[in-house]
C-alpha cells in the first residue's frame, strides 16, 4: 500500500471517529480501503481510488459534523445576542425548546446536547424554559429538500403564541430546499402572526436551474456503461412524461462556475462519475426499487439523485450518493453485494406529540 493511500485513510478514519459512536465498529483505515477498493470492480484502478480519497478527505475535513464541533455550535448558538439580545440568561427563560419532529431521533438528540450547555451557562434546564413563551427554537441536523422542517412546523403551527418567533437552527441547509421551506412556512406562520427565521453553520448551494455553483454531487453527461444507460433509459421516460419543466439531467460542462467543494475539476469529473457509476448498478439490484432512490442519492425530482455531501456523527442522510451508505454485509442478497463507507441507520415515524420543553 503507497504511503499516500495509507496517510489518506488514516486520516479519514480519525475524522470520522465518532461516526455512530458506540451502535457500530469504529470506522479504521482497514474498513475505508475495503469500500474504496469495490471500486476497481467498476473501472477505477488504484490511481483513481487514491482521487476518490483525497476528495472525500477534503470534504470531510471541511464539512463532517463531530459531536465536539455539534456541542460547540450549539454552544454559540444558546449564548448569542442575535437570537436572545443583550442579555441571553433572561431571554432564554422565555424560550420554548421544540421537540416536534415526526420522523428520526436527531431533534432529541440535539436537544440532549443542549442540556448540560443550559446548565453550564445559565443553571437551567429545557423544562425550565418556555413556560410563557416568547420564542420557539427547532433544531434539526440539517434541511436537505425542506419536506421535514415544514411538515413538522406546519403541523405545530396552531399552537404556537401569537406574536412569537420560530428559530429553525442548522447545522447546515441546501439552498433549495431554503428556499422552499422558507415560503412556506412563512405563508403559514403570517396566519399566526409567528416570526420565521433561518439559522445554520453551512450553506450549500444546490439549485440545478442556476449552477453557477453547486455544492452537491452532480455528473457530467456520460453514456456506454449497462447500469447508467438502463438507468438514463428509465429516468428519461419519466421526465418526457412530465408535464413541468426540468433542470438538465446531468451537470453542464462549465457549470458551477465556482466550485469550493472539490480540489480539481478533474477530481471532482472522476469522483461523480465513479459515484454515479456504482449507483447506477445499486439502483438495479432491489426487485422493485424505491421512486425516490437514485444513483447520486434519494430525491423526489427526476434526476440523478440530490448529491449531498453532509455527513454529522450521528448518520448520514439518505440524500448521500448511494455508494456511500447504501449496503450490509451481514444481510441477504442484494444488501450483500455492496460494502457501505458510512452503514446508515434508517428514520422511523414518531408519532406527533408536539409538545416543548
Amino acid at each position: 500500500m503507497t504511503n499516500q493511500r495509507q496517510t489518506l485513510l488514516q486520516s479519514i478514519a480519525t475524522i470520522v471517529a465518532d461516526y455512530r459512536q458506540g451502535e457500530i465498529a469504529a470506522i479504521d483505515p482497514n474498513h475505508i480501503d475495503r469500500w474504496v477498493r469495490q471500486f476497481s470492480e467498476f473501472g477505477f484502478d488504484d490511481e483513481a481510488q487514491i482521487i476518490i480519497l483525497g476528495e472525500m478527505e477534503r470534504i470531510l475535513k471541511s464539512y463532517y459534523i463531530s459531536r465536539i464541533c455539534a456541542q460547540s455550535f450549539l454552544t454559540n448558538v444558546l449564548t448569542s445576542q442575535k437570537l436572545f439580545g443583550d442579555n441571553p440568561a433572561a431571554t432564554i427563560r422565555n424560550a420554548q425548546f421544540l421537540q416536534i419532529q415526526r420522523k428520526g431521533n436527531s431533534q432529541h438528540d440535539l436537544l440532549a446536547l443542549c442540556e448540560p450547555i443550559l446548565q453550564s451557562k445559565y443553571g437551567l434546564s429545557l423544562r425550565d424554559c418556555g413556560s410563557s413563551p416568547a420564542i420557539y427554537i427547532y433544531f434539526d441536523d440539517c434541511l436537505y429538500s425542506g419536506n421535514t422542517a415544514w411538515r413538522d412546523v406546519n403541523a405545530w403551527m396552531p399552537n404556537a403564541a401569537k406574536g412569537t418567533t420560530l428559530h429553525l437552527i442548522f447545522f447546515a441547509f441546501h439552498t433549495e430546499g431554503l428556499r422552499y421551506s422558507r415560503r412556506q412556512i412563512e405563508s403559514e406562520a403570517q396566519k399566526y402572526d409567528v416570526n420565521i427565521k433561518f439559522w445554520r453553520l453551512h450553506k450549500f448551494h444546490n439549485s440545478r436551474w442556476n449552477p453557477s455553483q453547486f455544492d452537491c454531487f452532480w455528473a457530467l453527461q456520460t453514456s456506454g456503461d449497462e447500469f447508467i444507460d438502463r438507468y438514463l433509459k428509465e429516468i428519461d421516460e419519466r421526465r418526457q412524461n412530465s408535464n413541468r419543466s426540468l433542470p438538465d439531467l446531468f451537470r453542464p460542462a462549465n457549470m458551477p462556475k465556482q466550485d469550493k467543494i472539490f480540489s480539481s475539476a478533474v477530481a471532482r469529473n472522476l469522483i461523480e462519475y465513479a459515484f454515479l457509476k456504482v449507483g447506477a448498478y445499486i439502483v438495479s439490484l432491489p426487485r422493485n426499487p424505491n421512486a425516490s432512490m437514485k444513483p447520486l442519492g434519494y430525491d423526489y425530482f427526476d434526476s440523478l439523485g440530490f448529491g449531498a455531501i453532509f455527513i454529522t456523527y450521528r448518520n448520514i442522510a439518505n440524500n448521500c450518493p448511494l455508494a456511500l451508505w447504501w449496503g450490509d454485509p451481514h444481510k441477504a442478497y442484494p444488501l450483500n453485494t455492496w460494502y457501505p463507507l458510512f452503514p446508515r441507520t434508517v428514520n422511523t415515524t414518531q408519532a406527533p406529540g408536539w409538545e416543548g420543553f
